[in-house]
């Protein structure tokens, strides 16, 4: 169980994440917020240190802890890493997924702008893709597998959810990374690929499984933030799209009624 801080911190640097992890049973939200929690301790290097080889450290010593976990031995003290043992160990949590997430997010290091949007369309799906498919993994594990209605599940499905809501992210983000890791991209343009990226994806599933929908359902307030992004008094370079909380739970509860993105 995460700590009064560490939680409050996360609703307010991952709030949709957490109010879709909202919609789950006690046991399988503490170990979605467990999970994200673990991101965030990935995604926040960058912005905690003074130079990047400091920042390389930082990653270094979660894969030291990856290691740990993984091969056996005794796990460094920490409130993320110890739990994370459990949660990683219990659900059979691919270990090269988990590597690779640390080594997607430790790319943020490196203030060289994407190059295209392919190249920011890929970094999408390695960080937020893969995070939402290490959620959903979570999800079906967290079951018993005679009560299990999601084994045709297309995994790469979910991937495209999750690279879909990491472009929402990028765009949102523009005012901070239009001259930096974005400067070699145009808004109008990124703003499209997010909307065909959510497209796919929502035509490509059918109706979720309810066990699953609390590990990807936020993906559905990408429309709302391209709508609010698109509107002619959206300045990219000045503002971030607001979306009010409210809203976003009723958006929410529709998925969980539905099953539909």
């Amino acid at each position: 169980m995460l700590s009064p801080n560490t939680h409050l911190q996360l609703t307010k640097v991952d709030p949709d994440r957490m109010r879709a992890a909202g919609f789950a049973n006690e046991r399988l939200r503490r170990k979605l917020e467990l999970l994200y929690a673990f991101h965030y301790e990935l995604a926040k290097v960058p912005e905690i240190v003074s130079e990047p080889m400091i920042g390389q450290i930082r990653y270094q010593w979660w894969r030291d802890a990856i290691a740990e976990i993984y091969e056996g031995r005794k796990v460094r003290v920490h409130e993320i890493s110890t739990p994370l043992s459990t949660l990683f160990l219990d659900a059979k949590m691919p270990r090269f997924w988990v590597d690779r997430l640390i080594d997607a997010r430790e790319r943020d290091l490196d203030p060289t702008p994407f190059p295209d949007l392919n190249a920011a369309k890929e970094y999408c799906a390695q960080t937020s893709g893969l995070l939402m498919q290490m959620a959903v993994h979570i999800c079906k594990a967290d079951i018993p597998s005679n009560t299990r209605d999601f084994d045709a599940l297309n995994m790469d499905n979910v991937l495209q959810a999750g690279k879909a809501w990491g472009l929402t992210g990028l765009a949102r983000s523009w005012r901070f990374y239009h001259q930096s890791m974005l400067s070699a991209l145009e808004f109008n343009a990124l703003c499209t690929v997010t909307r065909e990226a959510y497209e796919q994806a929502r035509l490509a599933f059918g109706t979720l499984p309810a066990q699953i929908i609390p590990a990807l359902s936020y993906v559905a307030l990408t429309p709302q933030y391209l709508k609010r992004m698109s509107s002619s008094r959206h300045n990219c370079e000045d503002m971030m799209p607001s979306y009010a909380p409210p809203l976003k739970t009723l958006r929410l509860m529709k998925v969980s009624m539905t099953g539909k993105i």
